[in-house]
């Protein structure tokens, strides 16, 4: 019998495609609609050299972890949490309030539970051919994509770490 935290007991988290036909079917029929809540964030920092970031749920648990790059940038989030995103995306993103600060743009996501009951991993947004990432979650973290002003699903899916972390950012949307 293998011993506990040895190699043979630990497993590998579940390998989940979000772009699978599954995975499309389950955002459409079981997904729910959460609109970004509007509060600034505690700072926003455009890197002058490359850093490496990690994002921690409430408990303490790491949700990702990366390189940040030279001209990218690093949003502290309005309860602390930490993303790095590409000038381009934090544009898309994020205006700013008129005070030296920064305030998230309107968005809508389409968000369901981790249904497999394991611990799992996604080809991270940030991943590229040239280095490939991964973002894993526990079994209690949620599969998003970003909606289009139109409500389509767009090619933006990641995994939120747990619903305390989707509902610091996010409120259900009204139907």
């Amino acid at each position: 019998m293998p011993e506990f935290n040895s190699p043979e007991s630990i497993k590998e988290p579940k390998l989940v495609d979000l772009f699978s036909q599954q995975m499309i079917s389950k955002f459409q029929v079981e997904g729910k609609v959460y609109q970004r809540k509007i509060e600034p964030i505690r700072g926003a920092e455009q890197l002058t050299e490359e850093r490496r970031v990690q994002t921690l749920l409430p408990d303490g648990t790491i949700e990702s972890s990366f390189n940040g790059k030279l001209g990218e940038w690093v949003i502290t989030g309005a309860k602390g949490e930490q993303f790095v995103f590409t000038a381009k995306k934090f544009d898309s993103l994020y205006n700013p309030d008129g005070k030296g600060g920064w305030l998230p743009k309107e968005r809508k996501i389409l968000a369901i539970p981790n249904h497999f009951g394991s611990p799992v991993k996604i080809s991270a947004p940030w991943s590229t051919p040239e280095k490939p990432d991964f973002q894993e979650g526990s079994e209690k973290c949620f599969f998003v994509v970003s909606l289009d002003e139109h409500g389509n699903l767009t090619n933006d899916r990641y995994i939120i770490g747990d619903e305390q972390l989707l509902l610091s950012n996010y409120m259900l949307a009204e139907k």
